[in-house]
């Protein structure tokens, strides 16, 4: 985390929580043990700790608001924090994907973005998003077959039309 961690964030509240989240990860081996035992326990690592509902609320607001400010380094411990305290939710693992794909994580926000789609089978999104990092690290053909999935995943959705045509115009690209 340290390598792409800059500067903190100018709100001092988002700055804290972000310092406090990002060194929770210095001992990452400890964490996912302990995430692993709680599953395998039937419990989240959120539930042993006693997350609320409002808490993950809370800090999804601020992920949300610094991937919208383009603060993807800083979105990253919190989105990171989300996921592994709350596995079921698609929304964390996309989100911290994004922030891993917009640092130039693409192998790591493609492993993410698969798990979006394992917890959420029709996020044509995150289909789309997965071939982009795979196309990124020259697996065109998977990213072809995802851009495909994304295609499919967008049929008759108004809002996912966009999507569907810049997955259409990829899979052109990549045919030429």
């Amino acid at each position: 985390m340290s390598s792409i961690y800059s500067h903190p964030p100018t709100d001092p509240e988002v700055a804290s929580i972000v310092e406090q989240l990002t060194a929770s990860f210095e001992d990452f081996p400890a964490l996912m043990k302990q995430l692993s035992e709680s599953l395998e326990q039937g419990t989240t690592l959120g539930e042993l700790r006693g997350i609320t509902k409002d808490e993950y609320a809370a800090l999804y607001r601020i992920a949300c608001k610094l991937c919208d400010d383009g603060e993807f380094n800083h979105a990253l411990p919190v989105s990171l924090h989300l996921m592994l305290h709350d596995p079921a939710d698609s929304r964390y693992a996309f989100q911290a994907g994004s922030c891993l794909q917009r640092l130039g994580e693409f192998k790591h926000a493609a492993i993410l973005y698969a798990r979006t789609l394992d917890l959420n089978p029709d996020e044509a999104a995150a289909a789309y998003r997965a071939a982009e990092c795979l196309l990124a690290i020259e697996k065109k053909v998977e990213a072809k077959a995802l851009f495909e999935m994304a295609i499919e995943l967008s049929r008759g959705k108004f809002h996912c039309r966009e999507l569907q045509e810049m997955a259409e115009a990829k899979i052109k690209m990549l045919s030429q």
